[in-house]
Protein backbone atom coordinates (compact mmCIF):
# COMPACT_ATOMS: atom_id res chain seq x y z
CA UNK A 1 0.00 0.00 0.00
CA UNK A 2 1.16 3.76 -1.38
CA UNK A 3 0.11 7.11 -0.79
CA UNK A 4 1.60 9.80 -2.95
CA UNK A 5 1.98 13.97 -2.13
CA UNK A 6 3.01 15.95 -5.49
CA UNK A 7 4.66 19.15 -5.24
CA UNK A 8 6.51 20.77 -8.24
CA UNK A 9 8.21 18.37 -10.41
CA UNK A 10 8.68 15.71 -7.65
CA UNK A 11 6.29 12.95 -6.27
CA UNK A 12 6.60 11.06 -2.63
CA UNK A 13 4.99 8.01 -2.35
CA UNK A 14 6.53 5.88 -0.11
CA UNK A 15 4.91 2.16 1.08
CA UNK A 16 3.67 2.43 4.30
CA UNK A 17 5.81 -0.39 5.63
CA UNK A 18 8.82 2.08 5.23
CA UNK A 19 7.15 4.46 6.83
CA UNK A 20 6.49 2.37 9.84
CA UNK A 21 10.07 1.45 9.73
CA UNK A 22 11.65 5.15 9.81
CA UNK A 23 9.40 6.47 12.10
CA UNK A 24 10.40 3.89 14.49
CA UNK A 25 14.52 4.08 14.15
CA UNK A 26 14.02 8.27 14.12
CA UNK A 27 12.11 7.85 17.55
CA UNK A 28 14.41 5.46 19.00
CA UNK A 29 17.43 7.87 17.70
CA UNK A 30 15.55 10.41 19.21
CA UNK A 31 14.92 9.00 22.66
CA UNK A 32 18.51 7.65 22.97
CA UNK A 33 19.47 11.46 22.23
CA UNK A 34 17.08 12.94 24.63
CA UNK A 35 18.31 10.25 27.55
CA UNK A 36 21.67 11.15 26.94
CA UNK A 37 20.78 14.36 27.45
CA UNK A 38 19.12 13.46 30.75
CA UNK A 39 22.29 12.07 32.16
CA UNK A 40 24.27 15.43 31.28
CA UNK A 41 22.56 16.89 33.58
CA UNK A 42 22.36 14.66 36.38
CA UNK A 43 26.57 14.15 35.92
CA UNK A 44 26.14 18.32 35.95
CA UNK A 45 24.08 18.31 39.25
CA UNK A 46 26.54 15.96 40.82
CA UNK A 47 29.69 18.15 39.91
CA UNK A 48 27.90 20.91 41.53
CA UNK A 49 27.07 19.36 44.23
CA UNK A 50 30.78 18.08 44.85
CA UNK A 51 32.00 21.02 44.30
CA UNK A 52 29.85 22.71 46.72
CA UNK A 53 31.31 20.31 49.57
CA UNK A 54 35.26 21.08 48.28
CA UNK A 55 35.78 23.32 50.96
CA UNK A 56 33.99 22.81 53.53
CA UNK A 57 35.26 21.09 56.52
CA UNK A 58 34.03 17.18 56.97
CA UNK A 59 30.91 16.81 59.39
CA UNK A 60 31.62 14.46 62.25
CA UNK A 61 29.07 11.56 61.98
CA UNK A 62 28.72 8.80 64.99
CA UNK A 63 25.36 7.35 63.58
CA UNK A 64 22.96 9.92 64.89
CA UNK A 65 21.15 12.53 62.86
CA UNK A 66 20.64 13.44 59.51
CA UNK A 67 22.78 10.80 57.28
CA UNK A 68 25.64 12.78 55.07
CA UNK A 69 24.48 14.04 51.54
CA UNK A 70 26.30 12.84 48.64
CA UNK A 71 29.50 14.41 48.22
CA UNK A 72 29.50 15.43 52.07
CA UNK A 73 33.10 15.35 53.54
CA UNK A 74 32.35 13.14 56.63
CA UNK A 75 34.69 12.42 59.55
CA UNK A 76 33.78 8.70 61.37
CA UNK A 77 35.70 7.01 64.53
CA UNK A 78 35.16 2.93 64.42
CA UNK A 79 36.80 -0.43 64.48
CA UNK A 80 37.67 -2.11 61.06
CA UNK A 81 35.45 -5.73 60.78
CA UNK A 82 37.66 -8.49 59.46
CA UNK A 83 35.11 -9.00 56.57
CA UNK A 84 37.23 -7.73 53.33
CA UNK A 85 34.51 -7.34 49.69
CA UNK A 86 36.62 -6.47 46.77
CA UNK A 87 34.97 -4.61 43.78
CA UNK A 88 36.21 -5.94 40.47
CA UNK A 89 36.65 -4.44 37.36
CA UNK A 90 38.39 -1.27 38.34
CA UNK A 91 40.53 0.50 36.33
CA UNK A 92 43.85 2.85 37.46
CA UNK A 93 46.26 4.01 35.11
CA UNK A 94 45.10 1.21 32.17
CA UNK A 95 45.59 -1.55 34.98
CA UNK A 96 42.42 -2.95 36.19
CA UNK A 97 42.26 -4.18 39.67
CA UNK A 98 39.89 -3.96 42.59
CA UNK A 99 38.53 -1.68 45.43
CA UNK A 100 39.03 -1.98 48.84
CA UNK A 101 35.90 -2.07 51.06
CA UNK A 102 35.76 -3.00 54.62
CA UNK A 103 32.81 -2.38 57.12
CA UNK A 104 33.02 -0.41 60.01
CA UNK A 105 31.66 -0.70 63.08
CA UNK A 106 31.23 2.60 64.64
CA UNK A 107 29.20 1.49 67.72
CA UNK A 108 25.33 1.37 66.57
CA UNK A 109 23.12 -1.29 64.81
CA UNK A 110 24.66 -0.44 61.27
CA UNK A 111 27.96 -0.67 59.93
CA UNK A 112 29.68 2.07 57.49
CA UNK A 113 31.21 0.64 54.45
CA UNK A 114 34.81 2.25 53.53
CA UNK A 115 36.05 2.49 50.12
CA UNK A 116 39.48 2.21 50.88
CA UNK A 117 40.93 2.50 47.72
CA UNK A 118 42.72 0.39 44.65
CA UNK A 119 44.61 -2.19 44.49
CA UNK A 120 45.87 -4.50 41.06
CA UNK A 121 44.67 -7.67 40.51
CA UNK A 122 46.87 -10.78 41.05
CA UNK A 123 48.80 -12.68 39.18
CA UNK A 124 45.28 -14.67 37.99
CA UNK A 125 41.91 -14.10 39.29
CA UNK A 126 41.95 -16.78 41.49
CA UNK A 127 44.89 -15.00 43.64
CA UNK A 128 43.19 -12.88 45.70
CA UNK A 129 45.70 -9.65 46.90
CA UNK A 130 46.47 -9.55 50.64
CA UNK A 131 44.88 -6.98 52.49
CA UNK A 132 46.21 -5.85 55.79
CA UNK A 133 43.35 -4.48 57.96
CA UNK A 134 44.08 -2.40 61.09
CA UNK A 135 42.50 -3.69 64.35
CA UNK A 136 42.72 -0.37 66.57
CA UNK A 137 40.22 2.14 66.69
CA UNK A 138 40.77 4.49 63.99
CA UNK A 139 39.81 8.36 62.99
CA UNK A 140 38.41 8.68 59.54
CA UNK A 141 37.73 11.16 56.80
CA UNK A 142 36.29 10.59 53.29
CA UNK A 143 32.97 11.69 51.52
CA UNK A 144 29.98 10.36 51.48
CA UNK A 145 28.89 8.18 48.05
CA UNK A 146 25.78 6.98 46.46
CA UNK A 147 25.09 4.20 44.78
CA UNK A 148 23.17 5.20 41.59
CA UNK A 149 20.15 2.85 41.82
CA UNK A 150 20.39 -1.24 41.31
CA UNK A 151 22.66 -2.58 39.85
CA UNK A 152 21.85 -4.49 36.42
CA UNK A 153 24.26 -8.19 36.95
CA UNK A 154 24.61 -11.10 34.03
CA UNK A 155 25.94 -13.62 36.53
CA UNK A 156 26.42 -13.70 40.58
CA UNK A 157 27.03 -10.38 42.33
CA UNK A 158 28.99 -11.83 44.77
CA UNK A 159 31.76 -14.12 44.71
CA UNK A 160 32.76 -15.96 48.10
CA UNK A 161 36.22 -16.25 48.25
CA UNK A 162 36.91 -17.86 51.99
CA UNK A 163 35.17 -16.70 55.00
CA UNK A 164 36.47 -13.56 55.37
CA UNK A 165 36.52 -12.21 52.05
CA UNK A 166 34.37 -11.37 48.83
CA UNK A 167 34.58 -10.32 45.48
CA UNK A 168 31.48 -8.42 44.34
CA UNK A 169 30.74 -6.98 40.65
CA UNK A 170 28.67 -3.83 41.97
CA UNK A 171 27.81 -2.07 44.86
CA UNK A 172 24.78 -3.93 45.84
CA UNK A 173 24.28 -3.05 49.57
CA UNK A 174 21.52 -6.04 50.03
CA UNK A 175 24.53 -9.15 48.99
CA UNK A 176 26.49 -7.34 51.23
CA UNK A 177 23.89 -7.57 54.60
CA UNK A 178 23.57 -11.12 53.21
CA UNK A 179 27.03 -11.90 53.55
CA UNK A 180 27.83 -9.81 56.83
CA UNK A 181 24.88 -10.44 58.64
CA UNK A 182 24.29 -6.89 59.74
CA UNK A 183 23.18 -4.08 58.32
CA UNK A 184 24.85 -1.43 56.05
CA UNK A 185 24.13 2.38 56.07
CA UNK A 186 22.92 3.16 52.60
CA UNK A 187 26.24 5.06 51.41
CA UNK A 188 29.60 4.31 51.37
CA UNK A 189 32.90 6.55 52.54
CA UNK A 190 35.28 6.88 50.26
CA UNK A 191 38.12 7.45 51.93
CA UNK A 192 40.44 10.60 52.00
CA UNK A 193 44.17 10.60 50.76
CA UNK A 194 45.57 11.48 54.55
CA UNK A 195 43.24 9.11 56.45
CA UNK A 196 45.09 5.88 57.75
CA UNK A 197 44.76 2.10 56.32
CA UNK A 198 44.17 3.08 52.14
CA UNK A 199 44.99 2.52 49.54
CA UNK A 200 45.28 3.88 45.87
CA UNK A 201 42.32 6.40 46.42
CA UNK A 202 41.71 8.52 42.74
CA UNK A 203 38.55 9.44 43.47
CA UNK A 204 35.96 10.62 40.04
CA UNK A 205 32.17 11.55 41.29
CA UNK A 206 31.49 10.56 38.01
CA UNK A 207 33.00 7.97 35.19
CA UNK A 208 31.89 10.10 32.38
CA UNK A 209 31.87 14.31 32.26
CA UNK A 210 28.59 16.21 31.06
CA UNK A 211 30.19 16.91 27.64
CA UNK A 212 30.42 13.18 26.20
CA UNK A 213 27.01 12.80 27.29
CA UNK A 214 26.11 15.70 25.07
CA UNK A 215 28.23 15.08 22.27
CA UNK A 216 26.97 11.22 22.72
CA UNK A 217 23.30 12.86 22.38
CA UNK A 218 24.22 14.97 19.25
CA UNK A 219 25.20 11.82 17.63
CA UNK A 220 21.99 9.81 18.25
CA UNK A 221 20.08 12.75 17.04
CA UNK A 222 22.58 13.24 13.58
CA UNK A 223 21.53 9.34 13.43
CA UNK A 224 18.19 10.39 13.81
CA UNK A 225 18.34 13.05 10.43
CA UNK A 226 20.37 10.57 8.43
CA UNK A 227 17.60 8.30 8.45
CA UNK A 228 14.82 10.56 8.01
CA UNK A 229 16.52 12.12 4.88
CA UNK A 230 17.62 8.45 3.31
CA UNK A 231 14.09 7.87 3.97
CA UNK A 232 13.38 10.94 1.83
CA UNK A 233 15.51 10.47 -0.82
CA UNK A 234 14.52 6.61 -1.18
CA UNK A 235 11.04 7.95 -2.00
CA UNK A 236 10.99 10.64 -3.96
CA UNK A 237 10.33 11.16 -7.67
CA UNK A 238 9.94 13.08 -10.04
CA UNK A 239 7.19 13.49 -12.56
CA UNK A 240 9.32 11.67 -15.71
CA UNK A 241 11.05 9.04 -13.87
CA UNK A 242 7.42 7.77 -12.58
CA UNK A 243 5.89 8.35 -15.69
CA UNK A 244 8.72 6.21 -17.39
CA UNK A 245 7.82 3.46 -14.81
Amino acid sequence: MKFSISRFRYRFTPHWMMCVLALLGIAFFIALGVWQLHRAEEKRLILERKFAFEHQAPRVWDGSGIQPKPFEGVQVQGTFMPQVFLLDNQMYAHQVGYHVLSPLDIGTERVIMIDRGWIPVGATRSEIPDIITPTEQLILEGRAYYSLGKPWLLGPGIEIKHAGSAVIEALDLQLMEQFLHKAIYPFIIRLDKKSPAGYVRSWAAVSMPPERHLGYAVQWFAFALVVFIIFIALNIRTYEKTNSN
